[in-house]
């Protein structure tokens, strides 16, 4: 018999000491697991969405309360911007794309965005790996399709499945980002459901898109301006001012247009590398707007508030992990202790005191070994169930089974914690006295 089947069957001739020590083990690993894995892909997810556009532009106030809102569809925006700032920037030489979003409405917590349907109809890719993103792929069910008039929506595939509503259904939104009930319904003006998106594991999965004329009608219709917070942004006088500067052939489009409200407008330029160039423009040519690169706004909330709560997690993980060490080297060192007569026994019958600090060592890694094997599976559990989460509350869905090296590193650092609490317990086997101990038979 080798002295890996000698530590295997000591082991467990003690089951609910050794159960418990690797209990202790697979708690902490499991935690740490967690912890990296949602580290891991809550920001490779967020990024990959922040990468879909190169800039936001939206109203004066925080820049990572413009990109949440109006990139994630999380929070409340800041404002609204006037419809001609998207105008100007659809023509500028360096934008392949500006897509305007438009928030104000809601049905039953899903929020409506206003858009352009050129925005499902994009051919969007991973600016990173040049893979199709197929973020707004319609379901295949023969009937879905893209808006092409105001008042017709595409669900997302969460909206869907959560609302029951189909194609060809209608329903009617409330004011408001947020679902309050008695909210205020816009009853005479329902929207018809003409398109179901695939699950995209994205926060369009959570969204409601529809064309933006639609926001503008409601609000206009129940509030006498087309303005998304229902304020009057202009007198008919100031238009025709303003017209009459610019010259006759504008007036109609002023007239049409001047109180038009977007609450940002998300840029793809031409190139990533024109992010940096292009900021300052706008914050020139602009200086009551606002613009974000929004990778670079997640990348800087995953510096300053989730970059500490990680650590402060991991370092419970490690401690939990360095109490479980402790635990192998006590319960080691008392199975010692109640075994000095079977040590004694093997030493008189040949074993060699290194064999036995061996076979102590040996138990040592099968519990440390089990404990993380064991903590792998509450760690992608845990995780599994949290992404659950996330997928139905943000629209996120991560991968809870996606290996890192930063986890092959502490599983290795535990594995190393629990061979070095196995020393103590193996170095006072290896002292064995077998005389002494074999007194005592």
């Amino acid at each position: 018999m080798t002295l890996w089947h000698i530590a295997w069957n000591y082991l467990w001739n003690r089951k609910l000491t050794t159960g418990l020590t690797i209990l202790s083990v697979a708690l902490g690993v499991g935690l740490i697991t967690a912890v990296l894995i949602l580290r891991d892909e809550t920001e490779r997810r967020f990024v990959e969405e922040g990468q879909a556009f190169d800039v936001a532009v939206g109203a004066e106030g925080s820049t990572q309360q413009l990109v949440l809102s109006t990139v994630y569809f999380i929070g409340q925006p800041a404002g609204n911007i006037p419809y001609e700032i998207y105008e100007q920037l659809q023509k500028d030489e360096d934008v392949e794309r500006a897509f305007p979003i438009g928030l104000g409405d809601s049905f039953r917590g899903f929020r409506l965005v206003g858009t352009s349907a050129d925005m499902l109809k994009y051919d969007w890719v991973n600016r990173i790996t040049g893979e199709p993103r197929n973020t707004f792929r319609l379901r295949e069910d023969g009937k879905s399709r893209h808006f092409e008039k105001p008042f017709e929506a595409v669900l997302g595939s969460a909206v869907a499945q959560q609302s029951g509503l189909q194609v060809g259904d209608t329903f009617v939104s409330t004011h408001g980002l947020m679902h309050i009930e008695g909210a205020e319904a816009h009853e005479d003006m329902p929207y018809t459901v003409v398109g179901i998106l695939r699950p995209s594991g994205t926060p369009n999965d959570r969204a409601i898109f529809c064309d933006l004329a639609s926001i503008w009608h409601v609000h206009e219709h129940e509030y006498g301006t087309a303005s998304l917070t229902g304020a009057d942004t202009g007198t008919e006088a100031d238009v025709d001012e303003h017209a009459a500067e610019e010259g006759e052939d504008h007036a109609e489009e002023h007239h049409e247009h001047h109180d038009r409200e977007v609450t940002s407008v998300l840029l793809v330029l031409k190139s990533p590398g024109l992010r940096f160039q292009f900021m300052p423009r706008i914050a020139e040519r602009y200086p009551d707007v606002i613009a974000a690169i929004p990778v670079d706004e997640i990348q800087k909330l995953y510096r300053e508030l989730l970059g500490t709560a990680r650590q402060v997690l991991l370092a419970i993980g490690y401690l939990v992990v360095v109490i479980s060490s402790i635990s192998i080297l006590i319960g080691l060192y008392l199975s010692i202790i109640q075994r000095k007569r079977d040590l004694a026994i093997m030493r008189a019958l040949g074993a060699a005191a290194g064999e036995i600090f061996g076979a102590v060592l040996i138990e040592a890694f099968w519990v440390t070994l089990l404990g993380i094997g064991a903590g792998w599976f509450v760690g992608t559990g845990l995780t599994y169930g949290l992404g659950a989460y996330l997928s139905e509350r943000y629209g996120f869905a991560i991968t809870a089974f996606r290996p890192s090296p930063d986890m092959v590193s502490a599983y290795s650092a535990v594995l190393l914690m629990g061979m070095v609490a196995g020393i103590v317990p193996a170095w006072q086997a290896y002292r064995t006295d077998i005389a002494r101990d074999l007194s005592d038979v």
